[in-house]
């Protein structure tokens, strides 16, 4: 046998046989501790094996690895995962090769886990103690020494040493990875993909990322189907994915998930691990297999993550439930606006040109709301949308926009008007109601937008208003016309709003009121006007619907009665005593809880008798809100205000409805004051209208008196009272007093 020059033979290392195997390798495929031997001397490698033969470390054999130079050890640790102890002697190529191979393993290869035990033949060769302190190095020993009692002494604690570092370190790496786990699993919105995630990190967390597993949910509450179903898959379950956990192919997979469910807690196996997480409908079931042993550190792993993943599916829940709340409408359960302008968008970017959207609206709900109660409200709603889901194919799309307002999205020609409209020719039976649904529809055409789902659904709503202020159709079409209009009424509203509240650019102009027999002013009807910043003079059939639309008509109508009032006043100082001034109310204001007690204010306020203030209420108004408008009126005839009808005749008013109507004066509507001709049926109105007023004890004023011709027939009839351009158009304050002064 060959020996380096300087260093001790094999036999003082440890009395062995010379030929003993080196090929000794563990008998099982149980899990080993891998060791490196590291010498140059191929007689220290057999000896090493034999001394070492059949030791059990820790419940494991020993697996060993041999290099027989530092280059050579260098190349085995770097693609040899898990080697536990390197047995390495210090002087091989050079004197210290071992040391520099240390060096090398700690610092280039990184393995700061692996043990090193270095043996040398040359006693005092390297400082024991500063060699451990500056290489971690676990023992430090000359050959010649190391007895088989000692080497197996100084590698079962290596070896141990090494198991508690592996241990510190899976333990940090699992805590890193739950850790990181949770913010991912928070971060899911939905539960497919919180699902998949949740499979992925508790595979991780178990030490195998090929791992195979189920996350099975129940189905939510408006799914047709019932029942707990396939979420996520991974590995070779894969395929089980959207099935339904009775359906599942493997039979052994739903054993495990039954047992799991009906124990509400967690099962392990050799192999496997499943949980039951959550509650009641949230409740989820998972299940991971791993072809390897689970260890008990993992399982433990596996319990801490499965908290994270209960909170996880917790917050699934919520955003589900949020969803919900954002884009269902929660009494039909159909998609509510915002979801209904996202099916616009999703059609517009499929690039759908022959679809249509149809809004549409329920006329009078709001009447059939005050009548029969809200519950019987609800009720025609959702007999509403069931017809028109029952009208259509399922790829028409259904929402409930607003109050008593649906959105139908679908193909052109599913939602011709006609179809739509027939579809409400029966009446619709609601608790023992029996009612006929008159709807409006607008429509516009994905062909002929240009815009984004929003304004489509805008522009449909502005094709619905035309159709209602209209009554020519019960359907519209949008038109690039009304756009215009709709931004000319925008405009309209936005300078009203900036007078209304700067009091700029309104006035009141006064139009006499003459008594026939003597000829005299007995009163003024105060009519509002207004001049924009522009100087234009904006006609009150424009601006007084935008008023009433806005409910700027409260404000408006506040400081009307007001100013009407105050200018009485001054006439009275001026020495025209005893007017009556007549203001016309609107139905907004009516609605006014405030309107009594406001009118009472500006009347008391001025000093005036309450007897000189007329209130003008129009026919259709009056009809249109019957209870209201009596409640209101009678509130103010206490109070002693005069109550005038304006517009009568023009209506479809009962002897029923004037009975309970406390008022003092009726109004002939100026459409059978111009058609006063003998014989004419304007004249026969008139002449009824005069008749009546003198039955009920009412008081008569005609206007829009143009001509001698009509005033003479007026007052052959028996009319007390009239005002119109015959006498004066309205006019300005000043110009009244100077017209009461030369009259």
């Amino acid at each position: 046998m060959k020996r380096r020059k300087g260093k001790p033979s094999v036999e003082e290392f440890v009395d062995i046989v010379e030929d003993a195997d080196d090929s000794v390798q563990p008998a099982s495929d149980a899990p080993t501790w891998r060791v490196l031997i590291v010498d140059d001397e191929r007689e220290v490698h057999s000896a090493t094996l034999f001394a070492l033969r059949d030791l059990i470390v820790a419940g494991r054999p020993l697996e060993f690895l041999h290099a027989y130079s530092s280059a050579e050890a260098r190349e085995v640790v770097g693609r040899t995962a898990d080697i536990a102890v390197v047995l390495l002697d210090v002087v091989m190529e050079s004197g210290d090769a071992g040391l520099q191979l240390v060096r090398s393993i700690r610092g280039e290869l990184g393995r700061t886990d692996t043990r090193i035990i270095l043996r040398t033949g040359q006693p005092g060769y390297a400082p024991e103690l500063e060699v451990i302190r500056d290489y971690d190095i676990n023992d430090y020993k000359t050959k010649s020494e190391l007895t088989r009692t000692r080497l197996v002494t100084s590698l079962t604690t290596a070896i141990r040493s090494y198991e508690q570092i592996c241990s510190v370190q899976e333990s940090e790496r699992g805590l890193d990875r739950i850790v990181r786990a949770a913010p991912a699993l928070l971060s899911h919105r939905d539960i497919g993909s919180f699902a998949g995630s949740a499979l992925r990190q508790m595979a991780a967390v178990l030490g195998d990322s090929e791992a195979s597993g189920v996350f099975c949910v129940s189905r939510p509450p408006e799914d047709a189907e019932t029942g707990g179903y396939v979420a996520a898959a991974i590995g070779r379950y894969e395929n089980q994915l959207g099935r339904d956990v009775s359906a599942l192919a493997d039979p052994e997979l739903i054993e495990v998930l039954e047992l799991c469910r009906r124990s509400a807690d967690s099962l392990h196996e050799n192999h496997g691990i499943a949980m039951c997480l959550g509650a009641g409908q949230g409740k989820a079931l998972l299940y991971v297999r791993s072809d390897k042993p689970l260890g008990e550190f993992s399982r433990r792993l596996a319990e801490v993550l499965s908290v994270s993943i209960a909170a996880g599916l917790e917050n699934v829940a919520l955003f589900r439930k949020l969803n919900t709340f954002a884009y269902v409408d929660q009494l039909c359960q159909l998609p509510n606006r915002a979801r209904f302008v996202s099916l616009i968008d999703e059609r517009i970017r499929l690039g759908a040109r022959d679809w249509t959207v149809a809004v549409i609206d329920i006329d009078h709900f709001s009447d059939i709301n005050a009548a029969l109660g809200h519950q019987t409200g609800d009720q025609l709603l959702q007999a509403v949308a069931r017809r028109l889901r029952g009208g259509f194919a399922p790829e028409v799309a259904l929402a409930r926009v607003s109050g008593d307002t649906f959105g139908l999205l679908g193909p052109d020609a599913a939602l011709e008007p006609e179809h739509v409209l027939a579809m409400f020719a029966q009446p619709i039976v609601v608790d023992g109601q029996s009612l006929m649904i008159h709807p409006f529809i607008g429509l516009e055409k994905l062909a002929e937008a240009e815009d984004s789902g929003a304004d489509i659904f805008k522009n449909a709503n502005i094709a619905l208003s035309r159709a209602k202020n209209e009554h020519r159709e019960h359907w519209q079409y949008f038109t690039r016309d009304m756009q215009v209009a709709s931004r000319q009424r925008l405009n309209l509203l936005h300078d009203l709003r900036h007078a209304a509240e700067a009091k700029r650019g309104l006035s009141l102009h006064y139009q006499p009121q003459i008594e026939i027999v003597s000829g005299r002013v007995i009163g003024a009807e105060a009519l509002l006007r207004w001049t924009n910043d522009r100087g234009e003079n904006i006609p009150p059939q424009r601006f007084i619907p935008v008023a009433e639309y806005s409910r700027l008509i409260i404000d408006l109508g506040e400081w009307v009665l007001c100013s009407a009032c105050e200018q009485l006043r001054e006439w009275d100082r001026a020495g025209f005593g005893g007017l009556r001034m007549s203001v016309n109310v609107s139905p907004a204001q009516f609605r006014d809880p405030n309107f009594v007690g406001m009118a009472r204010r500006c009347i008391l306020g001025f000093g005036l008798e309450p007897g000189r203030i007329e209130l003008e209420v129009t026919e259709s108004m009056a009809l249109a809100e019957f209870e209201m408008v009596v409640e209101t009126l009678h509130k103010m005839k206490r109070f002693g205000v005069s109550i005038a009808v304006d517009d009568f005749g023009s209506g479809y008013s009962s002897l029923g409805h004037l009975h309970r109507l406390p008022l003092n004066r009726l109004k002939i509507d100026r459409s059978f004051v111009s058609d006063l001709k003998s014989g004419s049926s304007g004249a026969t109105i008139a002449e009824m209208i005069v008749n009546l007023g003198r039955m009920l004890g009412l008081a008569v004023i005609a206007e829009g008196v143009e001509t001698v011709q009509q005033f003479d027939a007026l007052r052959e009839m028996g009319c007390q009272e009239v005002q119109g351009f015959y006498f004066s158009p309205p006019v300005p304050a000043g110009e009244f007093a100077a017209l009461l002064r030369k009259r």
